[in-house]
This record gives C-alpha cells, structure tokens and sequence, in this order.
C-alpha cells in the first residue's frame, strides 16, 4: 500500500559550507507521519474484534521509535490481537494501549461516565436480549459496566441474569444495592415488585418510579451504564430524555419490514430529543441449521442495513438467531459470556462510537 512507502531524501552538503543539520528541520514532519501512519493503519484493521477497524477518539504519543496509543475502550483484553494485526502489515515499532475514556458533559447520575439508551420502537425484536448480552460482553472484556431495566410493565432484567425472585437490599435504609452478576451492576423495578403481579400504573407514576430507581441506587463507578427501555415513544423515553441526558441511543430492529417501521419511529423521537443516535443493531438477522448449515433469513433480508443507511447512522451489528442465546438468557448465563461471541465486536463499537460523539475527536498527540 502507498502508505507503507518510505521516501528517503538523500542531501549533499555543498563543499566548504556549514554543514546544516536538515534531520532537525524534518523531524517534527517525520514524527506526524509515523502517527498518520499507525492511525490509517488501526482504522483499517480487520480482526474478529474489530471487523471495521479501530476508529474514534484516539491519541498517539510517540517516543523514539515507539508510540503509546490511546483508545476509547478498555485494551487489554485484545491488546495481542491488534499488535499481532499491526504486525501483518509491516508494522514493527513497539506500541502499547491504554483506555482514555471519552471527555463528556458532567452525567447526571453520580459515578457514571456514560449512559446508552437500548431501545426500539416495537416489541419484540429482542431488545432486552441484546441488552443483557452486550453488558455482560463489556464485562467481560474488562469495562465497568452496569444495567437499569428501565421497562417498567414487563423488566426482563432479573430473569436473564439468574436473579429472580431476589429483593434488593439497602445498607443506611436510604439507598439501594445494585446486584453484582456476571461482573455487571444491576438494578431493575423487578427487584422491588413481586414476579406475579402486575405493575398497572400510569405514565407520570411509572416515570416517577423510574426515577426513584435511577437517583436512590448506590451505582459504583462505571464506565457506561445501558438502560434497557420499554417499546414505543412514551413517557419514560421522554423522562430519561430530559432527565438524565443520555449519551447516546442505540436501536435495535429486526430485519423485518413491520420493525423496521417502528425503528424508524424511535430514531426521529430521539433525534427530536437531542439524543444522538451511536449506532443500529440487526438483531435475529439470519437463522443457520445446526444440521445443513443453510443459513435463512427469516425475518426478511438486509432491512436493517437499509434503516441505517436511510437515517445516515452507523449499523454496529447483525447479529444471529440462535437456540443457544435463548437458552442462556432462560438460564441466567447470557450468551455474551462464552469465547469469541458476536457480542464481543458489538461492545467495542459501541465504546469508540460513543468516543465520537465528544469534541476532540482526533488528537495526534
């Protein structure tokens, strides 16, 4: 590639003149190329983590022949990955990583960094599913990661996690615990209602109690915290909208016209809200036989690829529909804990798409 091409100028000094020292007056420029070169270099990286490479706020310092690379998500899970990557391409200069969280506006939940709206217009789609798999995927590449259930009517939250039945506990009778599984702090309003009944409550009651659940719980220091919300565009969408100021929202769709309709529905609520859009996932995008190997797409064909294309914002995942991902979240074990799941690219594309809704976006450092 013509980027891995190094121009060597070789200049004569003129005889009985002053040697001039032209290294010095070049430097600068060699060392801003070096870095130009390491960035083009990760942005276009193809590996099982970072199928469309490494993007985002990135800052790359660099010492002698080395360079230490900021990015916006935790590294040291696939730091081998990427040096391995960088080394097929003919990149042999040492390189270390470390996570330099996204600069931001002060959050309005104490000790969070970030907050992400999972949502969807319509029911069904998964949601809750993508939800709990995504977090426990963060957790387990090393974030710091929590997750309010925020579906009022119907929270899916404690199933999926194994917790069921448990009651959340206080230690000074003000503030709740958030539950610890699976390396993922938890708190949902199924914590504080009976499995069998029924939560039948008004919008303003069921926003108020939302709001109860996210400023009363005692939420450790987290990296981002994803909020699991109802279908639709009611009133605890608004309520965490103007309340809570969330840093992104992330859609999830199946490929299905009927879905997608709605998707569209919960993107332009958001985009009315202030509320930027970080990415779009495709959930239950192709069915393969475990017996032929035939994959089908049986909720329709690239539906959520056309969605994002049409509301200009990235599509961060197509992801599979699987017996085994069912039987995780019944279980409590969630799919997103076993090796190389596809919850794993999904977890870093939303931290370095997160990145690029800050200012400063490209520092070369």
């Amino acid at each position: 590639m013509l980027h891995n091409l190094r121009i060597i100028c070789t200049l004569q000094a003129p005889k009985n003149k002053t040697n001039m020292k032209f290294s010095n007056i070049f430097s600068s420029k060699s060392n801003t190329d070096d870095k130009q070169l390491l960035r083009d270099l990760l942005s276009d990286l193809q590996t099982p983590n970072f199928p469309n490479g490494i993007t985002g706020q990135l800052s790359i310092e660099q010492s002698s022949n080395s360079f230490h690379v900021k990015v916006p998500f935790n590294p040291e899970f696939v730091e081998d990955e990427i040096k391995a990557a960088l080394a097929t391409r003919a990149f042999d200069q040492p390189v270390t990583l470390s996570h330099q969280p996204p600069q931001k506006h002060k959050q309005a939940i104490a000790n969070i960094k970030l907050v992400v709206a999972i949502a969807s217009g319509k029911g069904g789609v998964g949601k809750s599913t993508v939800t709990a798999n995504l977090a426990a995927a963060l957790a387990k590449t090393g974030h710091k990661v929590g997750v309010l259930d925020a579906d009022i009517y119907g929270p899916s939250v404690p199933l999926m996690f194994g917790l069921q039945g448990q009651q959340v506990e206080s230690k000074d009778g003000k503030r709740m615990e958030p539950f610890n599984q699976h390396g993922v702090f938890l708190n949902s309003i199924g914590f504080l209602v009976p499995d069998e009944q029924a939560v039948v409550w008004r919008g303003p009651m069921a926003s108020k109690a939302l709001m109860q659940v996210i400023n009363e719980t005692n939420w450790p220091e987290l990296d981002v915290l994803l909020v699991d919300m109802p279908p639709g565009t009611g009133d605890i969408q608004l309520t965490m909208s103007d309340t809570v100021k969330c840093d992104g929202a992330l859609i999830v769709t199946t490929p299905q016209t009927v879905a997608l309709a709605d998707a569209d529905k919960g993107i332009n609520m958001f985009n009315k809200v202030a509320t930027p859009i970080v990415g779009l996932v495709e959930n239950m995008s192709l069915f393969v036989c475990e017996s032929c190997g035939t994959s089908h797409a049986l909720f329709g064909d690239s539906g959520g690829v056309e969605c994002a294309k049409r509301h200009n914002v990235p599509l961060l995942a197509q992801l599979p529909l699987k017996q085994t991902i069912r039987e995780a979240g019944d279980s409590g074990q969630l799919y997103g804990l076993t090796e190389n799941n596809e919850y794993q690219p999904l977890a870093f594309s939303l931290m370095m798409q997160l990145s690029k809704q800050t200012e400063n976006i490209i520092a070369l450092g």
